[in-house]
């Protein structure tokens, strides 16, 4: 027995150390030369490793400490298979934004070896046509949307917290946090993209909220990234993560191909009762010449990154409102106000000056990823410093770094949940029209990052932020909100990806709005 064990030892130290020196080897041949940009850490070839392990759980600390060090450079930190150049100034976004398509790309994760420790967020990822039409379909029809989102926000929540017979309790109920966003989050992407019957089917809803928090995976953050690419393509093939996607689009397929049924079969007015979600936009569009398939397979992947993008984001916000109740009062006072007067809609959210501030001041805090405006160089690039940067390099700005900078925010470290509606009413006044625009959730500059910046900003950031601001403006409505013990939980960290912690539990208490009309 301790001789079988021994050669099993043997084997393993064989392959692991065989495995090591392809990594090595693959990515010495593969990488840009880089040697004339700064290092952040260990200049060393083989020593450089050891930053790598410490990216992958220490990356905002260290971009942190980069930013500082190299303020109006570019600089260079070490991830498992290359090195990832961080520009931080403002006149190096000012050129990356300015940069044709033919000078810079999006990264394409399906090529990227460890494309999962710097990709995560709003629009990190290369975007079909398809992508495109679907979220302009999206922010057009916005106002047609917002009742839909408010429906199943509304369904959740009541659901996990039901009320009394007075319609209101005064006992806290501790709920499993992330699950609880997962769940409501899931079935507004899958009602507002896909529509009410896959909405509704709990298995398509089981199997969307266990993707919704694949992000937090230890498989896909550490073990995949550091794999050859063809182990790494293969690991994926065979995850379950891929088995539960096949299922996924397996469903998507069996209602479009009901949908277009049930068009055809249909006259024009009851068709355009149904066109409620973007699936049916698209299906109704005559010049839409894709196969069924591959609709599946756009909006599968579109939901998913959605879902992925808005859970992680709103577990941000909550935690922020647990950690910080003083907040709850004001923007409670203004939803109440707004909605009592205007109803749920789209000019009533837009007008909810300071539920659009926390939710930014959350983002600015903690956003999903400490990195944005990540691009692969085509060929070569000049920065303004100039440093110069070869075909092949791939680039993001250290975005979470600079809303950190006290010299662009005050106090940045402290949490503010008022801070841009304060501004905002310091330049405006009580004016929510465009001329407030600066201090807009969606707004991108050079100074907020965290949709991108430029004519490459996230697309999609409209219909993100209108469910966001619908998600708290209802929370704060009818909960109460905190963490038994006042604190907010430590982050998940894993590369650039900046998550809230997925154990944690949070204390709701079911509230009755002060106003009589029906909230």
């Amino acid at each position: 027995m301790d001789v079988e064990g021994g050669h099993s030892s043997a084997i393993f130290f064989i392959l692991f150390g065989g495995l090591t020196f392809y990594v090595l080897l693959k990515s010495e041949r593969t990488d840009p030369n880089l040697r004339h940009i700064p290092t952040l850490g260990f200049r060393a070839y083989l020593l450089s490793y050891v930053d790598a392990l410490r990216f992958i759980k220490t990356c905002p600390d260290r971009l942190r400490k980069g930013y500082d060090q190299y303020r109006t450079t570019a600089f260079k930190v070490a991830t498992w298979t290359r090195w990832l150049v961080v520009i931080t100034g403002t006149r190096a976004l000012e050129e990356l934004r300015k940069s044709s398509d033919e000078h810079s790309s999006f990264i394409d994760a399906s090529t990227e070896p460890d494309a999962s420790l710097y990709l995560s967020g709003h629009a990190q990822a290369v975007a079909p046509q398809i992508i495109g039409e679907i979220t302009r379909s999206m922010t057009q029809n916005l106002a047609f949307l917002i009742p839909s989102i408010k429906e199943e926000v509304a369904l959740v929540l009541n659901s996990a917290i039901p009320a009394t017979k007075s319609e209101v309790s005064m006992e806290w109920q501790e709920l499993d946090a992330i699950p609880l966003v997962a769940r409501i989050t899931t079935k507004v992407v899958n009602r507002t993209m896909l529509g009410l019957s896959l909405t509704r089917d709990e298995q398509y809803e089981q199997i969307s909220m266990d993707q919704a928090r694949e992000v937090y995976g230890y498989y896909l953050n550490t073990i995949l990234p550091i794999l050859p690419r063809f182990m790494s393509r293969f690991a994926r093939a065979m995850s379950i993560t891929n088995r539960r996607r096949r299922r996924l689009r397996s469903m998507i397929i069996s209602s479009i191909r009901q949908k277009k049924e049930a068009f055809q079969h249909s006259n024009q007015e009851v068709n355009e009762e149904r066109l409620q979600d973007a699936l049916s936009w698209t299906l109704s569009d005559a010049s839409n010449q894709m196969s069924v398939e591959d609709i599946a397979c756009q909006f599968l992947n579109l939901s998913i990154t959605a879902s992925q993008t808005i859970t992680m984001t709103f577990g941000h916000v909550l935690y922020h409102l647990a950690a910080n109740p003083k907040f709850a009062a004001p923007l409670r006072k203004e939803v109440e106000q707004i909605v009592a007067r205007e109803g749920w809609n789209k000019h009533s959210l837009d007008r909810m000056l300071k539920v659009d501030s926390f939710v930014k001041e959350s983002m600015r805090m903690s956003n999903i990823s400490s990195v944005s405006m990540t691009r692969k160089i085509l060929s070569p690039f000049t920065l303004p410093d100039g440093t110069q940067l070869p075909t092949g390099t791939i680039i993001a700005a250290a975005s979470r770094a600079r809303h950190m900078d006290p010299a662009i925010y005050n106090t940045p470290d402290t949490f503010d949940g008022l801070r841009f509606s304060k501004l905002h009413e310091q330049r405006y006044g009580d004016d929510c029209s465009g001329s407030g625009l600066p201090f807009q959730l969606v707004t991108t500059t050079t100074d907020y990052l965290v949709w991108g910046y430029g004519r490459h900003a996230c697309p999609g950031r409209f219909f993100v932020a209108v469910t966001l601001k619908m998600m708290l403006a209802y929370v704060v409505l009818h909960y109460d909100v905190r963490f038994e013990n006042g604190t907010r939980p430590r982050d998940f960290i894993a590369g650039t990806n900046y998550l809230p912690d997925p154990d944690a539990k949070i204390l709701f208490r079911k509230r009755k709005p002060e106003s009589n009309y029906p909230l």
